[in-house]
């Protein structure tokens, strides 16, 4: 089994991000960047079955900068087998990334999409969906295991209070919530492989794609609201009138009632 994982290189969840000088666009200097949380799921998933079965071949694709090439080695460092970078700007439509990577879905030809639900950037969950669309393949959301059955495979999907278990037969897309268990980290072995790993690049222009006008504009950003102070009533065995203090506060201060 051949299994393709798209990846993003996202701000690090543990950095504090901010918005850059023309309030649209986060500032760049000094931030640490990674894989995708949803994304390294994926990867676990797929390695999970490498473990099971040596024969699986793994591979990472990413469309972006440059400097996505550090989120494919830290995939090749996990223990992936190929990595496939497509240079392209880093505001590119996610429509435009679908078709980018639909095109190295076809000349890598996997039986497995795994794409992490969703990027923890900007959270859109659409890459995915629009994969599987570009490429006419099903697709299967909300996965937590993936495990071959014959010449099917089986995925199982989180739903409230327990799990659906679907069966498709490949080619086929799924979409990664959590895997079983927690992403792996880098060995030091896996690291000194990596950086000796050619990694292929390609354009837009080499997969077909010609980027569109944008259909989305960012007007503004800006950080949260800095989080106010709370309040404490001492109850004095008067439970009625703190109540009342309470509903009130919350009906003309904070104005959720």
């Amino acid at each position: 089994m051949k299994i393709l994982i798209p990846l993003k290189q996202v701000p690090d969840s543990t950095v504090r991000v901010k918005v850059a000088a023309d309030g649209k666009s986060i500032a760049a200097d000094g931030i640490t960047w990674s894989i995708s949380p949803y994304d390294e799921y994926a990867i676990e998933m797929a390695l999970e079955r490498k473990d099971a079965d040596p024969t699986t071949v793994v591979a990472v694709v990413t469309v972006g900068p440059a400097r996505s090439r550090d989120a494919l080695r830290q995939a090749l460092a996990m223990g992936c087998d190929d990595a496939t970078l497509v240079n392209a700007a880093e505001d590119l439509a996610g429509l435009d990334i679908a078709k980018a990577l639909a095109a190295v879905v076809k000349e890598l030809k996997p039986d497995v999409v795994l794409c992490g639900k969703q990027a923890s950037d900007d959270d859109q969950g659409l890459v995915g969906p629009a994969l599987a669309e570009a490429l006419g393949w099903p697709h299967v959301g909300m996965l937590t295991k993936a495990i071959p059955a014959g010449d099917a495979i089986e995925l199982w999907r989180e739903v409230e209070g327990g799990h659906e278990v679907w069966k498709a037969t490949p080619p086929v897309v799924g979409l990664v919530h959590k895997s079983d268990k927690e992403p792996r980290y880098p060995s030091l072995p896996g690291i000194m492989k990596a950086k000796k790993k050619e990694i292929p690049e390609k354009d837009l222009a080499g997969v077909g794609v010609t980027p569109s006008a944008p259909k989305i504009e960012v007007v503004a950003m800006e950080p949260p609201a800095q989080r106010g102070g709370g309040k404490i009533w001492k109850l004095d065995g008067d439970a009625k009138g703190v109540a009342e203090q309470v509903a009130k506060a919350l009906h003309e201060e904070a104005k959720v009632l």
